[in-house]
């Protein structure tokens, strides 16, 4: 009987050994895991800085040509008082306001590729919106999900220590047979 409980005795050791070694390769699986999700995070995060940078850079520019929007209308303002003065000469006039004429189409021109880049900066500041909101509210899952995962393994880990718990204790309150 003795031998038996030595060997019974070895085989829990044993079998403890290997649980353990189990959770050690689970334990490293979980650690890869959590690194490549670690490294994920840290990609969208920088995305997100390089969409914000470059969201920056937009309204820069935006900035930038309406101001050259508004140097281009001081300009037409000025070629207007110019063709008064210019009037009086009647040659004169005309060479300038054909002149003029084809300055504001010139002007129209720039002015009608300025607003239609200022409406392709503006669609593109709203997509770029909607995909960091997308990009964080998959952050978001994630962390979920692995909180989740936290939970049952911290469930599973406690019910495991209340077994061995049980079984320690039942073990030594028996009374040893002779």
């Amino acid at each position: 009987m003795k031998n038996f409980l030595q060997n019974l005795l070895i085989f829990f050791a044993l079998g403890l050994c290997a649980l353990s070694a189990f959770q050690w390769v689970r334990e490293t699986g979980l650690r890869k895991d959590l690194q490549h999700l670690t490294n994920v995070v840290q990609d969208k995060s920088q995305a997100i800085l390089n969409l914000e940078a470059n969201a920056r850079l937009n309204r820069e520019e935006i900035q930038r040509l309406d101001g050259q929007r508004k140097q281009l209308t001081e300009t037409v303002k000025s070629n207007d008082l110019q063709i008064a003065s210019l009037s009086r000469d009647l040659e004169k006039a005309t060479d300038e306001l054909q002149k003029t004429e084809k300055q504001m189409l010139v002007y129209k021109d720039a002015y009608q590729r300025t607003s239609e880049n200022l409406t392709n900066a503006n669609l593109t500041i709203l997509e770029q919106n909607e995909r960091m909101k997308k990009l964080a509210q998959e952050g978001n899952d994630v962390v979920k999900k692995f909180n989740e995962l936290n939970v049952k393994y911290s469930d599973l880990v406690d019910k495991w220590n209340k077994q061995q718990e049980e079984l320690a204790n039942r073990a030594t309150n028996a009374p040893g047979k002779k």
